[in-house]
């Protein structure tokens, strides 16, 4: 299935399909739903990569146009994991933290195989990428600019510390004791899972190490050996779902 539908191709083939359709959200996601697609052994059923959270979003929108097939939306919550997911929402399956990735992440596991020196340098760079992290909350909060999606590479440098040529360019203000608390006690459901990856591979992955890892081999040793509870649940409502 082309992967660059637009919203009307993808109403349009549903519209035609005869077949249950699990709709989720991009092709970086597609990998993780192959492995629950296999594993619960979906018959007759097809999943379809909307090319993103706002195109399933519309498509969701419209889904009276394709009624006469089951369908099953699953979506990550994004900045809806900061705030409540609207009501008129409630028949996507959400992921519990911002993303799929965060669900795979969650219980932070994965942070085992850190070595003890790779673990100290880690600990630093989460407590700095959070800092930072708490400023985009609060712009948010604030109806202000924000990006959750800046890369760690842009905002810590190697010694783990905040850059602040980048820290000036986003006009960064310390924010306040309690948003950073916030994002401590649960920075594997609130903090974007492409960036905790990220803050991972940047150690997993060094030249100097003997075995190194890149981000499918992370996410498929939490899926497959660190399940959380979070997949679980996605699992169990999916199988719900279709089999109701």
């Amino acid at each position: 299935m082309n992967l660059h539908l637009t919203e009307d191709e993808i109403v349009e083939t549903l519209k035609r399909s005869s077949l249950t359709t699990v709709l989720v959200e991009g092709k970086d996601d597609m990998l993780i739903y192959r492995w629950i697609e296999e594993e619960i052994g979906i018959q007759n059923a097809n999943f379809l990569s909307c090319g993103g959270r706002d195109r399933l979003l519309k498509v969701f929108e419209r889904r009276d146009e394709f009624n006469h097939i089951k369908t099953v939306f699953i979506a990550d919550k994004d900045s809806f994991v900061y705030e409540e997911t609207p009501l008129e929402l409630e028949e996507i399956i959400w992921t519990k933290g911002y993303s799929i990735e965060n669900d795979l992440y969650q219980g932070q596991k994965i942070e085992q195989l850190l070595d003890i020196n790779e673990n100290v340098k880690f600990r630093k760079a989460i407590r700095n990428f959070i800092t930072y992290y708490a400023f985009e909350i609060e712009q948010f909060q604030k109806k202000l600019i924000y990006n959750f999606a800046n890369h760690p590479n842009q905002v810590l440098c190697d010694a783990q510390n905040l850059k602040q040529d980048f820290l000036n360019e986003i006009n960064f203000e310390s924010p306040s004791e309690e948003t950073i608390e916030y994002l401590q006690n649960e920075y594997d459901v609130l903090i974007r899972g492409k960036s905790l990856f990220a803050l991972l591979i940047r150690f997993l992955s060094a030249k100097n190490r003997d075995v190194k890892h890149n981000k499918k081999s992370l996410l498929e040793h939490c899926y497959k050996m660190h399940r959380s509870d979070s997949i679980n649940s996605i699992i169990e409502k999916l199988k719900t779902r279709l089999y109701a």
